[in-house]
């Protein structure tokens, strides 16, 4: 397994943070994605960015758990081809005002070999999505 994690901080209240989050349709105004689209707790997101096909990246996830203003739980259910994939995204208030944004994720690479590059790339997307969260306030 992979574990991978990144920590971001937002100028806002921590309600303010997860009313962004918890707004699972939303997610396409702050993040990297072009359509974001739910059905219940299962949620589609399409990538801006594109496989070498020229096609985006289209993904489902489905959410887990949801503690409000605390903690949002989803597995990926397809659209990449990494394998048990679960990430967690913590909101904490932060000692000088603020939120802190852990985001963290666990999964296995779908070729071994590639394992290091799997969690260099992951670990880019991961770290991009709590910095696009922080920065929306």
């Amino acid at each position: 397994m992979i574990d991978i994690s990144h920590s971001a901080h937002a100028d806002a209240p921590r309600s303010a943070v997860w009313a962004r989050l918890a707004d699972l349709d939303s997610w396409d105004q702050w993040g990297p994605w072009t359509k974001t689209t739910s059905e219940g707790a299962v949620r589609t997101l399409v990538s801006e960015r594109k496989r070498l096909s020229g096609k985006p990246y289209v993904m489902k996830e489905q959410v887990t758990v949801m503690q409000p203003e605390e903690r949002l739980e989803y597995d990926l259910l397809s659209g990449l081809p990494v394998r048990s994939y679960h990430a967690t995204v913590v909101l904490a208030d932060a000692a000088d005002g603020g939120t802190d944004i852990t985001w963290s994720a666990r999964f296995d690479a779908p070729w071994p070999v590639f394992k290091g590059l799997w969690r260099g790339a992951m670990l880019k997307v991961l770290g991009d999505v709590s910095e696009r969260l922080a920065a929306a306030f």
